[in-house]
């Protein structure tokens, strides 16, 4: 008689080289999107911010549909339900404006950082709008989540006032987009519903592009892009993509949980792009911000995975 135990050790063998290639997957798409940042970053001294957030969905949504037509076929390009979907687009399409424009002006590295609060507020978003139970522990991490931003955008600071707005809405919007995605969870292939956000955010941020040119506001009035910045606009749309479809295959392989710290590899390539490329390095009082940040949002993952409460996406997850 075999041993009873000799067959779920060699199912756990599997198990872990799978969370293993899970975890490789996620460190990896954290890795690149810091290069996408980066690339952003310098279009946005040449190209207005919120032009470079309408190429990066156009060349995303380019990307993405020939796998759309080889896998669901026409009838996923209209993935339901059609509300749901418009509103997560839209929620998208402001969080890629509101952080490309932050990165223009601020330090990649403090962008980022500000913008990782998204998972906190996404614990307080689905107490207050889900109903989902958030306990006391929870609650004070967000709290002091929220307490290290204020940090990095402290008074006095050169990112203190209306700069400091721009991640912060990001981070909002993008909380809001995580919520609405939970919604969408099952409803369609995610490759779908990655083609129509980027579609839906194309068109909304269009709008606003339009109207620049009837108006001449610099900041949202297009410019014509040289044939270098148009292939660099390209590589970031490549970039996110890539980023996407290596999350969705983490994802397959390892749970959220596990997955949820790699995410904030990405502080760690901002930092290290940041000063080499544009000679920004985080002071102290950041890399204190940064720390409660990293620190307060590990623990609301590794809380909600005792309590068997869903785990809070960070921003590798969309790309950011």
């Amino acid at each position: 008689m075999s041993s009873p135990s000799a067959r779920p050790a060699g199912e756990s063998v599997i198990g872990e080289r799978e969370v293993v290639a899970g975890v490789l997957l996620m460190l990896l798409a954290a890795t690149l999107q810091p290069m996408q940042d980066a690339i952003m970053k310098y279009l946005g001294g040449a190209v207005p911010a919120v032009q470079v957030a309408w190429a990066r969905m156009v060349f995303q949504m380019l990307f993405t549909l020939p796998f759309v037509l080889i896998g669901p076929g026409i009838a996923g390009l209209l993935p339901r339900p059609y509300g749901l979907q418009i509103l997560r687009g839209l929620f998208i399409g402001c969080t890629n404006v509101a952080f490309v424009s932050a990165i223009v002006v601020m330090p990649l590295a403090d962008a980022i950082a500000l913008v990782f609060v998204a998972p906190l507020v996404v614990t307080a978003l689905s107490a207050l709008v889900l109903g989902e139970t958030v306990g006391p522990r929870r609650w004070t991490a967000v709290v002091i989540g929220l307490a290290g931003a204020v940090i990095i955008i402290r008074p006095g600071s050169g990112l203190f006032g209306v700069v400091a707005l721009l991640p912060i809405t990001a981070a909002v919007s993008y909380a809001c987009y995580l919520i609405v995605t939970r919604r969408l969870k099952t409803s369609a292939p995610p490759i779908s519903t990655h083609f129509f956000t980027a579609v839906v955010s194309a068109v909304a941020i269009s709008i606003p592009l339009a109207v620049g040119m009837a108006t001449g506001f610099p900041l949202i009035t297009p410019v014509a892009p040289s044939p270098g910045e148009w292939g660099l606009l390209a590589v970031v749309g490549l970039i996110s993509t890539v980023s996407h479809f290596l999350i969705i295959l983490a994802y397959n392989r390892a749970p959220a949980s596990t997955l949820a710290p790699m995410t904030y590899f990405e502080i760690v390539g901002a930092t290290i792009l940041g000063y080499l490329v544009f000679g920004d390095f985080p002071d102290f009082w950041t890399w204190v911000g940064i720390a409660v940040i990293v620190s307060s949002g590990l623990y609301v993952v590794f809380r909600a995975r005792r309590r068997h409460a869903q785990v809070p996406i960070s921003g590798s997850d969309a790309g950011l």
